[in-house]
């Protein structure tokens, strides 16, 4: 990463003369404050907010993205990286960017310009923007539940949601459920879920029967469930010989079991509906949701472990992890009531 004392050096004046420049100081003469200007771009020098002159020392700092400060999935992941990063004497600096690309870049500046030594992030979405900028960046960066594109070089730790969803389909199969109705969430992971349930589908002989929204939110808890109501609807229009629907979130199957008991279907006597995360809520006894369990706090510590891992460059290049994942079983599911 440039600093000051690259400035001063590559232009052949001292670091006294950059530092006036960048604070402005009225003695600077204009040929060389355009010197400076044009080096300081040249050089993608990105002046230190916090302290100039040791821009070499390590701050022991690192910053960690929440997408969606409401989404519990989310604290739970951040608590296990804060817990690893204060055993090993890190200050942890939260960004929660609710969402946005914009705040996601504005967070990822911040961190270049405070010298953070390293990031953990869980952007929305990889933009080429976001990419180019953390190339530049030049700081250890890991990846949380957020899989970056092929040779980015960015390490990530995820569960293994492809894996999951096999799981459910198989153990739905081996209930008796001839016709299961995937509900699609329409982010990576959700297709990644839906690639699994497909693939074990075909390997069943089952027909893949799934719904997907266009445009309707299902990432916030109530969207989600707003989502499942809208989303049981069109497979009871759709597909009218499902016995068992299978949700790519505990949200959203809860949004199914709410319409199927307003249209008087019980429960899984006449509908067993499944979900994936194994949200708290999830085991409430209204509810019983048999579902997909990923260790959340786990993937928070081990992504800490890997970042910590490059900044003392113990390993540079660690490789991605995935964690497994097991099913939960509730009440929700049963055998079809025609076997």
């Amino acid at each position: 990463m440039t600093t000051i004392r690259d400035v001063a050096s590559y232009l052949g004046v001292s670091v006294s003369t950059v530092s006036r420049y960048l604070n402005n100081h009225p003695d600077l003469n204009e040929e060389t404050r355009q010197k400076i200007e044009r080096a300081v771009k040249e050089l993608d020098y990105v002046p230190s907010s916090a302290a100039r002159n040791v821009s070499r020392l390590s701050t022991h700092t690192v910053g960690l993205t929440i997408p969606d400060i409401q989404d519990s999935y989310f604290s739970d992941n951040a608590y296990g990286v804060e817990t690893c990063l204060q055993q090993n004497g890190y200050t942890l600096i939260y960004g929660s960017l609710n969402r946005s690309a914009q705040r996601m870049l504005d967070f990822v500046q911040y961190a270049r310009e405070m010298r953070f030594d390293g990031l953990i992030i869980t952007p929305e979405e990889w933009t080429p923007e976001l990419l180019a900028l953390l190339k530049k960046t030049r700081i250890p960066v890991v990846a949380l539940r957020r899989r970056p594109p092929e040779g980015s070089g960015i390490p990530y730790v995820d569960a293994d949601h492809y894996t999951g969803a096999c799981q459910m389909v198989d153990y739905l199969a081996g209930l008796g459920h001839r016709h299961i109705c995937h509900i699609v969430l329409n982010t990576d992971i959700g297709r990644e879920r839906l690639r699994g349930y497909r693939d074990r589908m075909a390997v069943h002989g089952l027909d893949a029967d799934s719904v997907l929204i266009p445009g309707m939110p299902a990432n916030r808890a109530m969207d989600a469930i707003a989502y499942g109501r809208e989303a049981m609807k069109l497979v009871l229009d759709r597909y009218p010989k499902t016995t068992a629907v299978f949700a790519s979130s505990d949200q959203i199957g809860i949004g199914a079991m709410e319409y199927a008991a307003e249209e008087g279907i019980s429960v899984p006597a006449g509908l067993s509906i499944a979900g994936s995360g194994d949200f708290e809520f999830a085991s409430l006894s209204w509810f019983g949701m048999t579902t997909i369990a990923f260790e959340r706090y786990e993937l928070g510590q081990k992504a800490a472990g890997l970042l910590l891992n490059m900044i003392r460059k113990e390993d540079s290049h660690p490789k991605s992890v995935l964690f497994d994942t097991h099913l939960v079983f509730r009440k929700s599911t049963a055998a079809p009531s025609t076997l």
